[in-house]
């Protein structure tokens, strides 16, 4: 796998972790359950990390090997960090920086 794919993936990746953690905020605010969001953002951002990977080598008939799965941590890992400096641990980030709460 070339750098440049890796790259491509991770923006697929991203853009598709994006859409799911909304999906699951909102499925868990209509059945009023509590959350903490960094923690379903990283849970889902690694579970579409490594799908991402998965369909790509299945779509291709790539043969599964250890690399495959060295691959698929890797982008499981590199989608969670991208997913928790989401917005929210930004604003959070800037409010405590000037001194605000978090609004």
């Amino acid at each position: 796998m070339t750098l440049e794919l890796f790259i491509t993936i991770l923006v697929m990746s991203s853009a598709a972790t994006s859409v799911a953690i909304q999906l699951i905020k909102t499925m868990l605010d209509k059945a009023k359950i509590t959350y903490k969001s960094v923690p379903v953002a990283v849970i889902t951002a690694v579970i579409v990390g490594i799908g991402e990977i998965l369909i790509y080598y299945i779509t291709h008939q790539i043969k599964f090997t250890y690399m495959t799965a060295i691959y698929c941590v890797c982008m499981g890992t590199v989608n969670a960090v991208g997913a928790a400096c989401g917005y929210d641990l930004v604003k959070k980030f800037i409010c405590e920086l000037f001194g605000r709460t978090n609004e």
